[in-house]
């Protein structure tokens, strides 16, 4: 029998400390060789929890309100926020206002993302090192290029956007974090012709392809991994006889790269409600979805042989 790579893939953490923790335990949980982590690591919105006159912390936050002592309360109360991929920060009365009139509260926001993932960073490599599990890692499109510099200096795991990476002696692996345009003007966004060319240069460069993964952040069109919720010019969601209206808005560039390349696998996030495994050819295409906000973390692990994916499956924990 040939040997056999166990890889783990979860993607669109959002800032999630507790998904994220789930994520470096799983090399251990599932006995995976390989953990690849996709793209929308950075979370979405800072929390602040305000100390009053009287030198309490209050907020309200996820619809229940908070009012704690400084000491083992409010840090339980910042873990539950970060947990939920929130970034908790303790101001004073009137600061954040204060911060957006100054232009100051952007900074703000992403030293406080600079800051979880170097604690995330530190963490891999406090548990992933002793064992040897390889780690991969991305910026995806809703995450700022402030932060590409900690992967670049990641303790432990490498860097693989733009790069043809070896997962193993016979798989290769591409990856690509930004998304086609959005309605949202994300941080990282591309034309469907910047996404083509992107992929071309990397496959280019692949020794063999027909082996490969192609590990790419948004998922192909039309593939039942890419489907969203419909919005009007709003962004307002739009309904039918009382039901979300779903459209497929993945990329038309990664999907054409998929069936021309027809690597093993394509690796995909970015739309959360789509979760799912599809083929493309004979190419294996996963989007594990995403339910960062809940805790609970999606992946999907795949056991390679050589010339084959030998196995397959979603995994939810």
């Amino acid at each position: 029998m040939g040997k056999k790579t166990k890889v783990y893939f979860a993607t669109d953490l959002h800032g999630s400390s507790k998904c994220f923790r789930k994520f470096v335990n799983a090399g251990t949980a599932y006995g995976v060789d390989v953990l690849v982590l996709g793209g929308d690591i950075a979370g979405k919105a800072l929390q602040t929890i305000v100390r009053g006159s009287d030198g309490r912390f209050r907020c309200s936050f996820i619809g229940t309100s908070y009012d704690v002592e400084d000491g083992p309360e409010l840090e339980a109360l910042e873990k539950l926020i970060a947990d939920h991929g929130y970034y908790p920060y303790r101001a004073e009365a009137g600061e954040l206002d204060a911060r957006k009139a100054d232009g100051s509260l952007d900074a703000l926001f992403v030293s406080l993302m600079h800051a979880r993932l170097n604690e995330w960073l530190n963490l891999a490599d406090e548990r992933l090192r002793p064992t040897g599990k390889r780690l991969y890692f991305m910026l995806g499109n809703d995450d700022p290029a402030e932060l590409r510099s900690l992967l670049d200096d990641a303790p432990w795991g490498v860097h693989d956007e733009g790069r043809v990476v070896m997962i193993d002696d016979d798989h290769e692996m591409i990856s690509l974090g930004y998304s086609n345009i959005t309605p949202w003007h994300s941080h990282r966004e591309m034309t469907e012709e910047g996404l083509a060319g992107a992929i071309a240069d990397m496959a280019a460069r692949l020794q063999a392809p027909e082996r490969s993964i192609v590990n790419v952040h948004v998922p192909p069109f039309g593939s039942g991994l890419d489907e969203a919720p419909v919005l009007d010019a709003n962004l307002n969601v739009q309904t039918s006889v009382g039901q979300v209206k779903f459209a497929p808005v993945g990329s038309t560039a990664v999907r054409d790269a998929l069936l021309t390349i027809q690597p093993l696998l394509g690796l995909h996030g970015h739309i959360h409600e789509s979760g799912g495994i599809r083929r493309l050819g004979r190419t294996i295409a996963i989007n594990p979805g995403s339910d960062y906000g809940t805790g609970v973390l999606n992946g999907a692990i795949m056991t390679l042989e050589r010339d084959k994916v030998a196995a397959h499956q979603l995994v939810r924990g």
